[in-house]
């Protein structure tokens, strides 16, 4: 069985940020947690979006196939009470990158990373995959 690392980008713009911890649980499920960034909080990235988010970014070891991870993200989020044209987004789970056990990227949807933000919360998960093997 391959292992695959996918670098998942999560947020909410709930008040409390502990659906992010919930999601990580979920996502435990499905694999090994093998890096978490910091998280971070400030207002929406979306112009005219008034909502306040937190955001994380996490690395899972998994067997699941980079094809089928979308669907299983958004069973995650539909049991983590999201649901569609919410006001509030009570989680939201992103793949944003395939990387190798060193944090080399293997593959990447930039339409994920076009924030600053983003990249940041990839970069500091991959270091420290990168940092465990130095």
């Amino acid at each position: 069985m391959k292992t695959h690392r996918y670098v998942l980008l999560l947020g909410t713009s709930l008040a409390s940020p502990l659906v992010l911890e919930r999601a990580i649980e979920s996502l435990a499920v499905e694999g090994l947690i093998e890096a978490a960034s910091r998280r971070v909080s400030g207002p929406s990235i979306s112009a005219g979006d008034a909502r306040h988010f937190h955001n994380q970014a996490v690395v899972l070891a998994t067997a699941l196939m980079r094809e089928a991870l979308p669907a299983r993200l958004k069973q995650i989020e539909a049991a983590l009470g999201r649901t569609p044209n919410a006001a509030d987004c009570v989680i939201d789970i992103d793949l944003a990158c395939e990387c190798d056990g060193h944090g080399i990227v293997l593959w990447r949807d930039d339409r994920k990373l076009g924030h600053t933000l983003f990249l940041d919360l990839m970069q500091d998960v991959l270091d420290q995959l990168r940092g465990s093997h130095l």
